[in-house]
């Protein structure tokens, strides 16, 4: 996979949605990418966006991504800037038409707030930004601003069974190619008291716990396995770490990026309406919400199965 050569940020002009910036900006230098900002302006807008005067015309827009890329030292990286000056009512749509036209490779926002560019909350805009667009969506929480994970050293990949999962390989890999990163490959194996999923499985773990166990140590067998056929398919100059871990899946996740001390977590998932159709059992959703850490989704195609 070639590197990102075109990262879009939109921004509402609020520095909660600047939180993006830093991790957004470190992927575009280490992959020689152009910076793209955008603001789109809203129909109806409010005066006020996250307390900060809300920009409302086109030369109050421009002056003020021209003022990001001061701010954020941008001269080192090539920059865009673009105002969308006709007023919109579905700016996820909007930011979707703009990854399409421009041919971005990443589409970068931050998870805050609700309704509108006034904030991107992941199940809202980011959701619904997910559903438009097959292109990978790099997620920061507001609230992450170390500066240190923004030079990211060690790439986190959650894998499960099947084919559609790996999909978000090709990106980590050529993530940590560009930035000479550790590629940490993942799996999650539930235990018999954590098990869940169809109520014959659950049927089965009540009525047959011995036989149930049995399968899954078969299962966390058999994890470890293809992680390592995985790590076969990869760069031989790429360093690379394998783990399985057995437990609650979301729980397994976050433990793992703190031992690990990963910067950036890539995974695959389904941008299908409302949360539920991401990831199995919303896995994506809820990591999110926890994950102290940036986050690439990679859109599964759409009539595939998979996390």
């Amino acid at each position: 996979m070639e590197p990102f050569r075109r990262v879009l940020v939109p921004l509402d002009g609020s520095r909660l949605a600047e939180a993006i910036l830093p991790a957004a900006i470190a992927i575009a230098r280490r992959c020689g990418a152009t910076v793209t900002l955008l603001h789109v302006l809203e129909h109806n807008a409010p005066e006020t966006v996250h307390g900060e005067q809300h920009l409302k015309d086109t030369h109050a827009a421009g002056a003020y991504l021209e003022d990001v890329v001061t701010r954020y030292a941008l001269d080192g990286v090539r920059t865009e800037q673009h105002v969308h000056e006709n007023p919109e009512h579905d700016v996820a749509r909007s930011i979707a038409a703009h990854a399409a036209e421009l041919q971005v490779d990443l589409i970068a926002l931050a998870t805050h707030g609700s309704g509108g560019l006034r904030g991107f909350l992941f199940g809202s805009i980011a959701q619904q930004t997910l559903r438009r667009t097959t292109t990978p969506v790099l997620l920061v929480r507001p609230d992450v601003r170390d500066g240190k994970r923004a030079n990211y050293r060690k790439i986190l990949v959650p894998l499960d069974s099947t084919t559609q999962a790996s999909g978000a390989l090709p990106v980590a890999e050529m993530l940590a190619i560009a930035g000479n990163a550790l590629l940490h490959l993942i799996r999650v194996v539930p235990t018999i008291g954590t098990i869940s999923g169809t109520s014959d499985s659950n049927a089965a773990a009540t009525f047959s716990p011995s036989a149930t166990a049995a399968l899954l140590d078969i299962e966390g067998q058999e994890a470890a396995d293809d992680l390592a056929a995985q790590r076969t398919g990869l760069a031989t100059t790429l360093a690379v770490t394998l783990e399985v871990r057995r437990g609650v899946i979301v729980d397994e996740l976050l433990a793992a990026v703190e031992k690990s001390d990963a910067d950036l977590v890539v995974m695959s998932t389904h941008g299908r309406s409302g949360v539920e159709g991401l990831w199995t059992g919303s896995v994506a959703a809820r990591l999110i919400g926890r994950l102290p850490r940036p986050v690439i989704l990679v859109p599964i195609p759409r009539g595939r199965s998979g996390l």
